[in-house]
This record gives structure tokens, C-alpha cells and sequence, in this order.
């Protein structure tokens, strides 16, 4: 119990610590605190190292609360019987608390029922975790109807703005000249360096140790990975597929790994939340289920870090997926004869092009738009903006601040 009671101290003074020293940014995120009053159970899911802990700091930041980061090494192998220790020294530390905040208690096995316990106790309770399958199986069935899970992202365009701390003026709703060119410097830096926070906060090299961290503790032993080396090869094999197809037959062969491997750790790495994927639009399902699927990464940080690629238009793309996902968009490409669309979601088409002026746009952009059937139909350009014939032509700067998807 002493030892347990020297963690929990210590984990709090370095909370405290953080929020003494840092400049803590604002995420753009909804009211997420509403979800605690039934009391609920909030889940924070997403990428490691992408804020999920500090974002639920701050929402209990004016409330007495208990805090508990299983991510310790000394709570390492901390079975489901102690945990009844650890509330029971929670209350000794900080008092009859009404709010918990655990951070990856996903690592404890039963976890479920002992913070549902505490739900039915009347408590309000914040969970992190940085693998998607937290709440799925005998977990949803356990907390069905009484928790809320909410993905967050590494700092999204306008947060890293915000951190940066860059003064955009405007003036009747249009930027001026100067913001937009400060804009469109900015944007190149982001491409370059990403969202993650420690990355901006301490340096660019830290994306190779985040990238690391996550295939080891969110991958490799989750899945109980033997072949670590060869899995990080083919964690970066994936991640230069992004904005492209991939087919994972082909891949098993050029690795010389069996199917069900390949696609054992393809998961693995979209549960971790490194991935994401884009299903093809068909009205066919057995056509969806066996057509490739898209891959984009989960942070720009890690395409010009790993996968050595300076293409613009693809990263373009990929910057537009990851931003119609965090406003809640299922991300689905159309694929027709001679023609492809990017991004088909709801009665809104969106195709993306590295281009700074309409000449420079391919016919063939416009020509797949043409084809198909939806109310909107939108082009992402570097740096042109119009409206012809019903297209509207959008800077992905613009995008990327002004629009939800």
C-alpha cells in the first residue's frame, strides 16, 4: 500500500508540475465534460503522445479529482484485486473525490468492471487509451449505454497555429494579405514537423522515438509481436502507401509473410490509431469488402519522417482525410471508369490537387466530378479559389481552418 500511495504522490506533483510550467493549449474539441453528468464514463481514444491525458486534465482542472496513470512502470503487472487497494488509497491521498482520471487502465485486465463500479458508486469517470479495441467486445457489453468515447488527434492545423502562437487578421470574414501569406508558411512547417505536441515543444527528432513507442507498447506487445524488426519494417512499408490503395496479398508476398500475419498487424496499427483507412463507395458490399482499401497516417510528422516522401498532392490528401475524420466523417473514395474520386461523403464529392491556379488543375479532376452525382462538389487546390459550373475550388489552408467536412 506505501509503495502504491509514493506513485500516486508522485503522479500528482507531476501533474500539478505540468500545468505550472507548460503553456497548455486549447484543443478544438466539443463540450466534453457535458458526457460526466449522468454520471457517464468518458473514454479519451487516440494516437499516443497526442494530448488525450492534459485534454482530460483540463476538463477536471477546477474539480477535486483522483489521478492514476497505469502507463508507470511501477504499476506494471497490477492485477484486477489491487485495484480496490488503489481507490482505497486514492481517497486517503486526495479525499471522498467525486471525479477519477485514468490514464491506459486498459493495461489492467478486468479493468471494465472496477471503473464501472465506480460509475454505479455515483462517481464520474475519465478513461485514456490508445488502442481503438478498449471498448469493444465484453468492455461494450459491460459499460453499453454508459459511456461516451471521444478520438482525439495530434494538433490539428489551427492548433498548431494556436500553439505557434501566429495573429491571423481578418476583416469582413477574408484574411488579409499578410495573414494569408503567414498562413501558407506555416502550413509548409506543419507538413513538415506534424501535431504531436512534444515534437513542437521539444524537437522534430522526437517523431522517430513516438513512432517507436507506439509500435512497441501499442503493437508489438499487444499483439505479442516476436518478429519486432521485421513488424517496424512493415509499420514503415504502410506508411508510405499513404493517400494510395493497398493491397495486402501483394504486400504478404514482397514481405514473404503469410496473410494472416500481414493482416493481423495492419490492424494492429489502425487500432494503435497509426492508420486510417478509406473503404471504396459501391452499392455492392461483397464489391466493398474485397476492394483495397486507402491508407493515410495519422500525423503528417510521421510521412516526411519515415517515409521519405515530399510529394505535396499526396500529403495534401492526406491532410484532408485526417481532418474530415476528427469532424466525425467516414472516409470513402469512388473509383468509376477513367476516373476516381478522392473523397465521397454524404452528397458532398471532393477531389484534391496540388495546383496553384485553375490552368494547372488536371481535366481529368474536373471530369470525375462531372460524372458524378452529388449535391456538392469540391476541389482542394494549394492556393486557388473560385467557383465554376457548380465546382468550388478551395486552398487547403482554407480548408483546414474554415471547413467541418
Amino acid at each position: 500500500m506505501s509503495e502504491i500511495k509514493q506513485v500516486l504522490v508522485d503522479q500528482k506533483v507531476r501533474l500539478e508540475r505540468k500545468f505550472e510550467r507548460e503553456r497548455i493549449i486549447e484543443r478544438d474539441v466539443p463540450d466534453l465534460k457535458k458526457y460526466l453528468n449522468h454520471p457517464n464514463i468518458l473514454a479519451i481514444l487516440g494516437v499516443r503522445r497526442s494530448g488525450k491525458s492534459t485534454l482530460a486534465e483540463m476538463l477536471l482542472r477546477n474539480e477535486d479529482f483522483g489521478y492514476v496513470n497505469f502507463d508507470d512502470d511501477r504499476l506494471a503487472g497490477i492485477k484486477t484485486e489491487d485495484l480496490h487497494k488503489l481507490e482505497k488509497t486514492v481517497y486517503e491521498l486526495f479525499g471522498d473525490v467525486n471525479y477519477f482520471l485514468f490514464d491506459e487502465i486498459h493495461n489492467v485486465e478486468g479493468w471494465e468492471l472496477f471503473v464501472n463500479r465506480l460509475r454505479e458508486d455515483g462517481k464520474k469517470v475519465i478513461v485514456t487509451g490508445s488502442n481503438s479495441k478498449m471498448l469493444s467486445g465484453e468492455l461494450s457489453t459491460a459499460l453499453t449505454g454508459r459511456h461516451t468515447d471521444f478520438t482525439l488527434f495530434p494538433f490539428s492545423f489551427s492548433e498548431y497555429l494556436r500553439f505557434k502562437g501566429v495573429k491571423i487578421e481578418e476583416i469582413g470574414g477574408v484574411f488579409t494579405t499578410p495573414s494569408e501569406g503567414l498562413i501558407k508558411r506555416e502550413l509548409e512547417k506543419y507538413i513538415k514537423v506534424g501535431g504531436f505536441p512534444e515534437v513542437l515543444k521539444i524537437s522534430e527528432d522526437l517523431v522517430f522515438s513516438i513512432f517507436s513507442d507506439i509500435v512497441y507498447k501499442d503493437v508489438v506487445q499487444r499483439l505479442k509481436i516476436k518478429r519486432v524488426e521485421m513488424f517496424k519494417a512493415f509499420a514503415v512499408n504502410v506508411i508510405k502507401y499513404y493517400s494510395n490503395e493497398i493491397s495486402l496479398s501483394r504486400l504478404s508476398k514482397t514481405l514473404k509473410l503469410s496473410n494472416n500475419t500481414v493482416e493481423e498487424w495492419f490492424n494492429g496499427l489502425i487500432n494503435a490509431y497509426v492508420i486510417l483507412t478509406s473503404e471504396r463507395f459501391t452499392t455492392k458490399p461483397r464489391e466493398g469488402m474485397t476492394s483495397p482499401k486507402k491508407v493515410y497516417v495519422v500525423d503528417p510528422g510521421f510521412i516526411s519522417a519515415l517515409a521519405l516522401d515530399n510529394s505535396t498532392g499526396r500529403i495534401m490528401e492526406n491532410l484532408v482525410a485526417i481532418h474530415l475524420v476528427r469532424n466525425g466523417v467516414k472516409l470513402f473514395y469512388l473509383k468509376g471508369d477513367n476516373y476516381e474520386i478522392d473523397f465521397v461523403t454524404g452528397d458532398k464529392a471532393i477531389q484534391v490537387t496540388y495546383a496553384s491556379g485553375r490552368d494547372e488543375i488536371p481535366k481529368r479532376e474536373i471530369e470525375g466530378l462531372i460524372k458524378v452525382k452529388a449535391r456538392e462538389k469540391v476541389v482542394i487546390t494549394w492556393d486557388y479559389e473560385d467557383e465554376i459550373g457548380g465546382v468550388k475550388f478551395i486552398p487547403i489552408w482554407m480548408f483546414l481552418l474554415r471547413q467541418k467536412g
